[in-house]
């Protein structure tokens, strides 16, 4: 089949095929045994040859929900929805390569749709949906199919921007944050491993240290009983003549010797943190008995020596014993299970250099440093192999080097990447501030219209106020896209939850207009909104749409003054919301009654305790933020 379509139809028919598997995938969500796919005019309009408009449509009519489904028939639907979405990565490459010369945006956009997909694991999280099916597990199915609808949503979303590079920023935004985070498990893990290889080192380096040392020792041992030998003929003569003098002085200058020996054996010990009391009482028995027998007096000084043989002895004894418990540890050491270890981590640093090579010329920095790192790790795993640790460590200390030098670069990267968006999303957030005041607005001049009519017993005005519900939750929606707006491109601390609150109020006059209370408590709550807005709206107006050069010196009046601007918006919002946490515990507490506290005002206290709490990290964090960036001379 030639793929002769126009950017405008290959993108209508990538997000029907989209929407139908969202529309099924709520669908079995909330209902097993609800409609097929294949009735869904959504799936069919997905199925059909994209060479006419008119194919494209499907008709209105649906077949009557049958009764509950057996997991064979849940599982079938499931794998036929897999099998669409798995027909949609397909269609999406091939009409990418059809226009990539014709239409490079629209080329490009089905190519990023085909990247989220496949890199969020859609169809394969459909897969195992069906598995879970086939297998009636319905508690975890609609956990994964919740998570599946979004990840569709996000789809969808991307493919109907009409700002692609703002939205190719947005996921480039978010791939960057995702190389971060699997980065981060792969230093810790290195550094996990890091310690255990040097812990195994040092093992190893001790065991080595006490191998020399019982080697001193055995020698210390032969000569000291030389001495003692030398000593006893000379100690059972009561009187000795010169020639005997003159042993029992060389014999004190040889045990001398030994002495010295035993005590460069002690010091050796002291300064590898092992003091041994040991050599320290032999050495000084040595003395005394060096001392008796150069003043000719072998009888006393052969208990001497014989005192410092056996603290020779006890001290070799007592290095034995340790040398066999460390060479017992270095047994029992598993260097299969670390080699495994260091050879998955390497594979994690490998994927994490896969998607770093998706960044292009921005990551080739990052790149370089992980290539690194997968080298070195490759050579710690040969060391490991071979049971090496000492030889192992050092190049898991590089590579861990390497990865930190990779997360600097990127972290960078993402900084660069959040100055650039910044403009956009303060542009953004005022426009869809200005919408939502214009719309709020409009909603409560027509409650303010209608109310008296309810008031009256009007169906009409009811039903009008009902629609004016679905109109309140537009803007809810609205707020919502705001909100993840801002957390994910970091634009400000308290402007997230200075939105969730007014989402929040929106919320509540959103139930009760789908009620048809249109009663002047209501309009209150809707000014009130108005007036939110507004603060907000003209606290972003104050809010700088860039950040200075981070280098302290390079910073100049004008600099400052934005960071000021940026600073007061923000303390703008903090205040908001703390008046209306201030408004709310005096609602609350006026609502206290004598006795005990009812359950919904415990939960209202509740929640005013976590908006607090809420409020107060936002300040601190203001402080350690904005503070120092305004810190210091200009």
């Amino acid at each position: 089949m030639r793929w002769r379509v126009s950017g405008i139809r290959a993108h209508r028919c990538v997000v029907f095929a989209a929407a139908a598997c969202a529309i099924w995938g709520l669908a079995l969500a909330q209902q097993p045994g609800g409609p097929q796919p294949a009735n869904a005019p959504e799936a069919a309009a997905a199925r059909q040859p994209h060479d006419s408009a008119g194919k494209e449509a499907a008709s209105d009519e649906t077949s009557a929900a049958p009764g509950p489904a057996s997991a064979e028939e849940l599982a079938f639907r499931q794998k036929k929805i897999a099998a669409e979405m798995r027909e949609l990565e397909e269609r999406m490459f091939r009409l990418s390569e059809t226009l990539k010369g014709l239409e490079p945006e629209n080329a490009s956009r089905l190519l990023m749709g085909l990247k989220f997909a496949r890199e969020e694991l859609i169809l394969h999280h459909m897969q195992q949906l069906e598995e879970l099916l086939a297998a009636l597990n319905l508690g975890e199915a609609v956990v994964e199919e919740r998570q599946v609808l979004e990840k569709l949503q996000r789809l969808e979303e991307l493919l109907l921007a009409l700002d692609l590079d703002f939205q190719m920023q947005l996921e480039r935004l978010r791939l960057l944050r995702r190389i971060l985070q699997q980065l981060d498990t792969a230093i810790l893990e290195e550094q996990r491993q890091e310690r255990q290889t040097e812990e195994l080192a040092a093992k190893r380096r001790e065991l080595e240290r006490l191998e020399r040392k019982a080697a001193t020792l055995d020698d210390l041992i032969r000569r000291q009983r030389g001495h003692i030998e030398q000593t006893r003929p000379l100690a059972a003569l009561e009187q000795l003549s010169a020639e005997q003098q003159r042993q029992s002085e060389a014999t004190a200058s040889e045990q001398t010797a030994t002495r010295q020996a035993t005590q460069q054996l002690a010091e050796q010990e002291a300064q590898a943190g092992q003091p041994d009391a040991n050599l320290d009482a032999a050495q000084q028995s040595m003395g005394q008995a060096a001392e008796s027998l150069g003043k000719s007096r072998p009888a006393e000084a052969l208990p001497s020596e014989e005192q410092a043989l056996a603290a020779l002895e006890q001290a070799k004894a007592d290095t034995q014993a340790r040398r066999e418990r460390l060479e017992q540890e270095l047994r029992q050491a598993d260097f299969p299970a670390l080699r495994k270890d260091q050879m998955q981590n390497r594979e994690l640093t490998d994927r994490i250099a896969e998607l770093v090579r998706t960044l292009g010329a921005s990551g080739q920095q990052a790149l370089s440093s992980l290539s690194s790192a997968s080298g070195s790790m490759n050579s710690a795993e040969g060391a490991l192999g071979q049971g090496d640790a000492a030889g192992a460590n050092p190049p898991q200390d590089q590579a861990l080097e390497d990865l930190m030098n990779a997360r600097a670069s990127l972290n960078e990267e993402l900084e660069r990447l959040l100055d650039a968006l910044r403009s956009e999303v303060r542009r953004r957030v005022i426009e869809g501030l200005s919408l939502m005041l214009e719309r709020q607005i409009a909603i409560r001049e027509s409650t303010e219209l209608l109310s008296p009519k309810v008031a009256a017993g009007s169906r009409t005005a009811f039903n009008s106020v009902v629609g004016l519900g679905k109109s309140e939750a537009q803007l809810i929606d609205i707020a919502d896209d705001l909100i993840t707006l801002v957390e994910e491109t970091e634009f400000g601390i308290a402007l997230p939850a200075a939105l969730s609150v007014v989402r929040e109020a929106m919320a509540g006059v959103q139930l009760a207009l789908s009620a048809g209370d249109a009663s002047p408590a209501v309009i209150e709550q809707e000014k009130q909104i108005e007036a939110d807005l507004e603060e907000l709206l003209q606290a972003m107006k104050r809010m700088p749409g860039s950040r200075p050069s981070n280098r302290r010196g390079q910073r100049g009046q004008r600099d400052r003054q934005r960071e000021l601007n940026r600073l007061l918006a923000e303390l703008r919002m903090l205040r908001m919301l703390q008046l209306k946490i201030n408004t709310q515990t005096t609602q609350v507490d006026g609502q206290r009654p004598a006795g005990s506290l009812p359950a919904p005002l415990a939960q209202a206290i509740e929640k005013l305790m976590e908006r607090q709490d809420d409020l107060r990290h936002a300040t601190q964090r203001l402080a350690d933020e904005r503070g120092d960036e305004l810190g210091g001379s200009p």
